[in-house]
């Protein structure tokens, strides 16, 4: 299942003492964490185009016509996503990956 993730930076305070830092932990935007959860759930080069497109809001039909795919083939796509990460739905992956 998608888990939630965090995109942690670093920086000087100005102005203060030797050593002293900000730092910051927020919700891992969704292009950073795609390539992560490509790698670890193992999804494909098309798959992935597919969750790209979803990630804008396209519709499947749309993303079929964007990847010169037919829409059975897009659903077929978010199917395997969707065993692989263990996520029941189209909503429940863009969420998860939006956290």
């Amino acid at each position: 299942m998608i888990g939630e993730s965090h995109h942690v930076q670093g920086k000087l305070l100005a102005g203060g003492a030797a050593g002293e830092d900000a730092i910051t932990v927020q919700p891992a935007p969704a292009d950073l964490l795609l390539p992560a959860l490509a790698a670890w759930y193992g999804i494909t080069r098309r798959e992935r185009g597919v969750l790209e497109l979803a990630l804008e809001g396209l519709p499947a039909q749309q993303i079929a016509r964007r990847l010169h795919l037919s829409p059975h083939t897009v659903n077929d796509h978010f199917k395997a996503i969707y065993r692989k990460t263990g996520v029941a739905c189209r909503e429940g992956l863009i969420s998860g990956l939006r956290r």
